[in-house]
């Protein structure tokens, strides 16, 4: 069994703490919001940061907030919050369907919008594809 590297795991409730937090750790600390893959580079040991710093206690992360004007969607939304919530089945249909297509349902309870926007996988083929919603 691949196990984790040490780490030192940090919790911040607010985004100021955590932008102190990635500040004062450069490099060496990587944000945690889901870790569907930054969990599994760790045991592989392709990223091996010294701090991971959680997302989940940041409120303004996990907030949904829907205007006549436009949708701010928060990061730590996970895909499975979003398939859900029937608020997006009014005008952003597409983004709640393409959530609930996304694997399984085990990781869609962990992986967030914010995760799959930044992260891109190597499909079948080679070609680099973004698992966006």
């Amino acid at each position: 069994m691949m196990r984790l590297p040490l780490f030192e795991f940090r919790a911040p409730r607010t985004l100021q703490e955590a932008s102190r937090i990635l500040d004062g750790e450069r490099t060496n600390a990587m944000p945690l919001a889901g870790g569907t893959d930054l969990l599994p580079n760790m045991k592989r040991r392709q990223q091996v940061p010294r701090t991971l710093m959680s997302l989940r206690h940041i409120q303004p992360l996990n907030d949904v907030e829907l205007t006549l004007s436009g949708s701010r969607l928060g990061a730590c939304l996970t895909l499975s919050d979003i398939a859900a919530d029937p608020r997006f089945r009014n005008g952003l249909t597409a983004l709640a369907q393409a959530a609930s297509l996304v694997a399984t349902p085990q990781i869609r309870n962990m992986a967030t919008l914010g995760g799959n926007i930044c992260t891109t996988i190597k499909a079948t083929s080679g070609e680099s594809r973004s698992i966006s919603a």
